[in-house]
């Protein structure tokens, strides 16, 4: 009888443990410096793409937290299994097999070349970028055609703010950064603004969130985030959403 309840017991606490666990909300990384997209503001995640993903997640019924992290932190707790998913990321082939993707893209963005404001007015495209230095952000992907090209020269910074500056400062001869990212730096920097200028564009991916392949799961959550950002763009909400952050 002793033995039975014991195995009765065992059951009931697997049972808890197993609804404890259920409970808790999926924990999904938003970069915390990437204005206006997804950044940190008042001590939570704010921006367009931080709208949507809730947006989304609420369609579909899913009760998720979003931790704000530094986006190559975000990224490495997303290989280690530690968080669900991660946003927002450039879907090409030197992620593609890294991670699990949901179906449509969270939104499309530019990445532009910018170069001080005092250099010739001469468009800039990827191939005038070999031997310059050339600023990026650590952590970021920036297309196939460049991240592949061992010939640039790379200089890495924490952030796209950084990179502007030392642009400014004479220290790269370019940067690369989303470009309504640079016009929100420019805003909120006035002193920078007047030193750098768009002299072309990079690419213009689509931006994703990258799940974590080893999470328990994970086709489940995938298929409810597809079915709730497809609920946000049919019932009109992607596109209040959109207006709101133009």
């Amino acid at each position: 009888m002793r033995g039975g309840v014991q195995v009765a017991c065992a059951v009931l606490l697997c049972l808890v443990v197993s609804q404890a666990l259920a409970a808790e909300p999926i924990r999904i990384g938003a970069e915390d410096d990437w204005r206006p997209y997804s950044y940190v503001e008042d001590g939570k995640p704010a921006g367009f793409a931080v709208d949507l993903a809730r947006a989304a997640w609420k369609a579909a019924g899913v009760d998720v937290e979003l931790v704000p992290l530094p986006y190559a932190r975000c990224m490495k707790l997303v290989d280690n299994g530690v968080l669900a998913g991660c946003f927002n990321t450039l879907r090409d082939a030197r992620t593609e097999d890294r991670y699990r993707w949901h179906k449509k893209p969270l939104f499309k963005a530019r990445i532009a070349i910018y170069g001080r404001a005092s250099q010739p007015e001469t468009r800039v495209e990827l191939a005038d970028l070999v031997g310059s230095r050339i600023g990026v952000t650590n952590g970021y992907d920036y297309g196939e055609a460049f991240d592949n090209d061992t010939r640039m020269l790379r200089d890495v910074a924490p952030s796209d703010l950084y990179s502007v500056r030392k642009l400014v400062a004479g220290r790269v001869d370019y940067v690369l950064v989303f470009d309504r990212v640079a016009q929100q730096i420019a805003r909120n920097h006035p002193e920078l603004a007047p030193g750098f200028k768009q002299r072309g564009v990079l690419v213009e991916p689509n931006l994703y969130i990258s799940f974590a392949p080893s999470k328990p799961g994970i086709d489940t959550l995938i298929a409810r985030f597809d079915a709730g950002l497809e609920k946000v763009r049919r019932t009109g909400e992607y596109a209040r959403i959109e207006a709101r952050w133009k």
